[in-house]
């Protein structure tokens, strides 16, 4: 958990609340809270780098490319985060260009 607080720059308990959620539910015994990872947790980790990126930089592309390894597991997101908006253009058409295919 400390790589995870320094590398995003948030504390533990909200990237606890980011990742995962807590529900109630009802049981023959009473209620009972449960906490489930949230679905997509790949795209959850893109939105909030994507999101720490635009606290630094100007123009950052909204969703990044995801790239996979040959057992189609996502191993990195190519964005990109620039005081330069043509920078900016030119990643954002080679991610869309890659993600139409």
């Amino acid at each position: 958990m400390d790589k995870l607080t320094s590398f995003f720059g948030k504390d533990e308990s909200f990237l606890k609340d980011y990742f995962y959620k807590k529900k109630t539910v009802d049981t023959l015994f009473g209620e009972k809270e449960i906490i489930e990872k949230v679905k997509k947790p790949i795209e959850k980790i893109a939105e909030l780098y994507i999101e720490q990126l635009k606290t630094i930089f100007k123009y950052v592309t909204e969703k990044p490319l995801v790239l996979y390894n040959g057992r189609k597991t996502p191993i990195f997101h190519f964005a990109c985060a620039s005081n330069n908006s043509t920078a900016i253009k030119i990643a954002s058409q080679i991610i869309n260009k890659k993600q139409s295919k």
